[in-house]
């Protein structure tokens, strides 16, 4: 496993997310929610391949409070204890005290799930409740690390979203969606922003919805406009000696200032093959990334919004 350290904190580059632990999650065929023993199972698989930290939020079903008897397990057995990052949102605004009592609220709970008086890393679930009230937010955070409740704070956001925002917000971390595909947020300059300002940069959606796991020939007709982009992405993978999964996590880690990639996992043997597959990643040359900008900066929005993929291929 690869780690890194930032703001003095040493993390695998791999980030387990547990949505999946929680609630009943993912497309397709309707899936049940996994029972306590199989989740137990994949967080121990995860720890025992070296990843160090997971990524929760209280709006995971109830995957705080399974983490949460998972950790008093391992406090009990005396085993070392992941890095947890969770989130919490969306928060009622009308006014600073109104705002105040629901973070405030939203955080104790997050505390008595995880078993914690201190939440490793705090993270605002949604920008907006950021953005909306800037310094009522930050007074309110500044208030809750004073009383010890969190170590750091963090926001997640979309690319559509302003990054130069978050990079003066005074935020430790923040968690946005980067891929092969996605280049607006690093021709803008917005991930330069985050890398600058010395923030932990989580980055999810990596494999942008499985699309890198596809072949132009298998997409659903209503996907015609992925088919070019997605058929020079495997070309290229074949000139640089990377399968889809390998090229696309090395190019996001290659991308300066990320952290970690969040990825969920379905089962222990899942988790042993994402780690494995971090093991392959490699730091992409600047010639080759300048092959994977050429061929997808200013690609068809639609390739990078899965929201309008089965949407008839209309624009």
């Amino acid at each position: 496993m690869k780690y890194i350290t930032a703001k003095g904190q040493k993390m695998s580059a791999f980030s387990l997310g547990t949505v999946q632990l929680g609630m009943a999650y993912g497309l397709g065929e309707a899936r049940e929610k996994m029972s306590e023993e199989k989740a137990f199972s994949i967080l121990d698989t995860a720890m025992e391949n070296g990843v160090d930290n997971l990524d929760t939020a209280n709006n995971y079903g109830d995957s705080e409070a399974v983490i949460g008897r998972w950790l008093d397990s391992r406090r009990k057995a005396g085993k070392v204890l992941p890095w947890v990052v969770t989130k919490i949102g969306p928060l009622k605004h009308g006014s600073y005290d109104i705002l105040r009592d629901d973070v405030m609220r939203q955080v104790e709970g997050c505390q008595k799930n995880l078993g914690t008086d201190t939440i490793d890393c705090l993270m605002l679930h949604n920008f907006e409740d950021y953005g909306d009230d800037r310094d009522a937010m930050r007074k309110i955070f500044d208030e809750l690390k004073s009383q010890k409740a969190y170590k750091y704070s963090a926001i997640s956001a979309y690319s559509r979203h302003d990054y130069g925002i978050i990079a003066d917000s005074g935020f430790d971390a923040v968690q946005v969606p980067l891929n092969v595909f996605d280049w607006s947020q690093i021709e803008n300059g917005g991930h330069q922003k985050l890398a600058d300002a010395g923030m932990m940069v989580f980055v999810r959606s990596v494999f942008l919805q499985g699309l890198v796991f596809h072949t132009p020939e298998d997409l659903d007709p209503r996907m015609d406009f992925c088919k070019a982009p997605l058929a020079r992405y495997l070309e290229l993978c074949k000139e640089f000696e990377l399968d889809p999964a390998a090229l696309a996590l090395s190019y996001v880690l290659s991308v300066p200032g990320v952290t970690t990639a969040v990825m969920g996992c379905d089962n222990a043997d899942q988790v042993k093959a994402n780690c494995a597959l971090f093991d392959k990643t490699v730091q992409l040359t600047k010639e080759q990334i300048a092959l994977l900008r050429d061929a997808f900066a200013g690609i068809d929005p639609r390739v990078t919004n899965p929201g309008v993929w089965y949407n008839s291929g209309k624009k």
